[in-house]
């Protein structure tokens, strides 16, 4: 056996480990957490190259505090004086269907659906706790939600909604100034500061909870709605941080299940 392996040239088994490593890569870049913040790398360097730095300021994975206590985390903040810009990142494949007034919008990849929490209204608590940090009105405030992972909308895409080759173009189209030059750096400072406030405690839970709360469900393991037989979303009970299964439709339709142990 020793002189078999020995008489098969090093060139072969470069290749094989080059295999092995980019087998490995590829299941990685699948996980969903990997995938968020590659997701969030790409998005920031195109902003980061599409936004001239002298108007633009740039501030990546933002924390601040919510008037309940809890925080929130955004992608990317950009401060302009044509406004304040949250932009939410979404690293999701295949076609997406969008509803601007749905609470869950739905992924499908070769006839497998998932569905996932709207962005849009994900994205509205960014800009309300930018808004309420900084003590001014949520009109200076704009919500941008970026798909990133050579997804496909099959619905209208609401407005705000950009692929990620145009999210610094949508931002430049934004061309009526509202903050004063000499506003920007202020705003920046704030912002910074209030994220300081936060103990790494804070951020931490945040990041376990969102794990929890914000993730896609497949119509497989999704059950269907007692009620009206929609598609059901997995949630979590604000009172008592329990998960069950509630109806995709609310609150037209409120039907729960309890999920099973």
């Amino acid at each position: 056996m020793k002189t078999v392996l020995s008489n098969i040239p090093a060139i072969v088994w470069w290749l094989l480990g080059g295999v092995l490593l980019l087998r490995i890569l590829v299941a990685a870049l699948r996980l969903p957490g990997v995938k968020g913040v590659l997701g969030e790398w790409l998005v920031s360097r195109m902003l980061k190259g599409g936004l001239p730095a002298e108007e633009y300021v740039l501030l990546n994975d933002v924390y601040l505090p919510l008037q309940d206590g809890t925080t929130t985390q955004i992608d990317h903040v950009v401060v302009s004086r044509y406004g304040i810009f949250a932009v939410e990142t979404k690293n999701y494949s295949g076609w997406i269907f969008a509803d601007v007034h749905s609470k869950v919008w739905t992924q499908t990849i070769y006839r497998k659906k998932s569905t996932f929490q709207n962005p849009m209204r994900q994205n509205y608590r960014h800009v309300c706790a930018i808004a309420d940090n900084l003590g001014i009105d949520k009109s200076y405030v704009k919500g941008v939600v970026v798909f990133v992972g050579g997804s496909t909308f099959k619905t209208e895409r609401p407005e705000g909604v950009v692929y990620a080759g145009g999210v610094a173009k949508y931002i430049r189209s934004v061309n009526v100034p509202i903050i004063k030059d000499e506003q920007v750096p202020e705003v920046v400072s704030a912002i910074v500061e209030w994220q300081a406030t936060l103990s790494r405690k804070q951020v931490s839970s945040h990041v376990a909870n969102m794990k929890k709360s914000h993730q896609v469900v497949s119509e497989s393991d999704s059950p269907a709605c007692p009620r009206c037989g929609a598609p059901m979303v997995l949630r979590t009970a604000r009172a008592t941080g329990k998960k069950f299964f509630g109806c995709s439709n609310y609150p037209q339709c409120r039907g729960m299940r309890p999920v099973e142990a």
